[in-house]
């Protein structure tokens, strides 16, 4: 299944291209040749060309939109070889004893177990899709070695949050890490020269850390991501700290009615109950300290959210529920990111606490029609609640 949705991801990015600079054919005609001085003069006038009609001219547009199709196809077409030698090649490997696939320098895959790995430097390129949608992976140490980092390589790796990129890498191809909604920090190289437009496509709360003037910082700033140019340092959780985690992608596609979360739980991960469409509702115990990015996303049978408290609620961690209706979040909750509620499209009834600072002017967009935030009198919630022009009341 991996390999079949590797090579739809592969697709998807060609169709994003396509999209990003579509080109149009452009159909020149040759001018009407002149009748040689030897030629005959004709004695009878022949009929003058009748001009062409607008039925003839919307045939001719559409040839050429078939035309523009065909060849959009024609590319459709190759990206998916590609995916398939590519998956021939992974076949006909054997991991070494870390879980690397990598053949003549070149990178294929991983199947090994640790959350924080290091690249060999062995490895001059990292294959398309070699890490895709591997949801094992925190942290990513890229060598000297690693000359390009390949299109789609890390496509939706949702528990991935930190990727140093060392002096020496060139380019990172399109697509790159699509979708690693829990990606944070990025090191990246002056030495990189290309860096694909959509290779950090889908992330919200990335900061890229480049030196000043690189490439790195220039694209930074041309995609609005975080800039700073001091390189970011990971710490890694203990067995401890992670066994006290929802990891990402840890629930999701679930098709449970009703979960509950452990009062030992101190954070849910990126994507960890996302598409759990038969998930009614949730309570969220105060000692969890953030829900992820997209935590949530797609749980269309969430009908009521209860948030005792937790500190942060990050970008989009509830987006799409169209089937939510109420949503309570309890004091000590401070901040809630960009389209966490976005797009729930039954959301009628939103509690905001007290405490609340920082609430992003795009959190309930998209919501129903007569959604009402209930904040307390004189709260930051309320001020809020008027500067976006969201109704509200005082009934908490």
């Amino acid at each position: 299944m991996k390999n079949i949705l590797a090579a739809a991801a592969a697709l998807v990015t060609a169709a994003a291209l396509t999209a990003c600079g579509s080109r149009e054919s452009v159909v020149i005609e040759a001018p009407e040749k002149e009748p040689a001085a030897s030629e005959a003069v004709q004695t009878e006038a022949e009929p003058e060309e009748e001009p062409e009609t607008d039925a003839e001219n919307e045939d001719d547009a559409q040839y050429s939109e078939v035309e523009n199709e065909m060849i959009s196809g024609d590319d459709e077409s190759d990206e998916a070889d590609e995916a398939m030698r590519i998956d021939m090649k992974k076949r006909s490997l054997t991991a070494d004893s870390d879980g690397f696939l990598i053949k003549d320098g070149v990178l294929y895959d991983y199947d090994g177990v640790e959350p924080v790995i290091t690249i060999p430097d062995s490895v001059e390129r990292i294959e398309q899709s070699a890490f895709w949608s591997n949801d094992v992976i925190e942290a990513v140490y890229i060598p000297s070695s690693v000359k390009e980092i390949g299109a789609t390589a890390f496509w939706s790796c949702s528990g991935l949050k930190f990727v140093d990129i060392a002096e020496g890498t060139e380019t990172i191809g399109d697509g790159a890490f699509w979708s690693c909604s829990g990606l944070e920090n990025v090191n990246l190289p002056e030495s990189l020269t290309e860096i694909g437009d959509t290779a950090f496509w889908a992330i919200s709360g990335l900061t890229i850390h480049a030196p000043s003037g690189s490439q790195a910082e220039k694209f930074a700033q041309s995609w609005g991501f975080g800039y700073s140019d001091t390189y970011a340092e990971y710490t890694a959780m203990t067995a401890e700290q992670r066994a006290s985690v929802i990891r990402a992608s840890q629930y999701a596609y679930g098709d449970f009615t009703e979960f509950t979360i452990d009062s030992s739980i101190t954070a849910i991960e990126a994507e960890a109950f996302q598409y759990c469409d038969q998930l009614e509702s949730i309570t969220i115990p105060s000692n969890v300290q953030y829900i992820g990015s997209n935590a949530f996303e797609y749980c269309d049978g969430l009908k009521t959210v209860t948030i005792d408290g937790c500190p942060e609620i990050r970008a989009e961690a509830f987006e799409y529920c169209e089937g939510m209706e109420s949503v309570y979040i309890g004091e000590g909750c401070t901040d809630i990111g960009s389209s966490a509620f976005a797009y729930c499209r039954s959301l009628r009834d939103v509690y905001l606490p007290a405490s609340a600072e920082n609430i992003d002017k795009r959190a309930f967009e998209y919501c129903a029609d007569d959604l009402v935030l209930h904040v307390p009198a004189g709260s930051y919630a309320e001020k809020y609640a008027m500067a976006v022009d969201i109704p509200f009341d005082n009934n908490v």
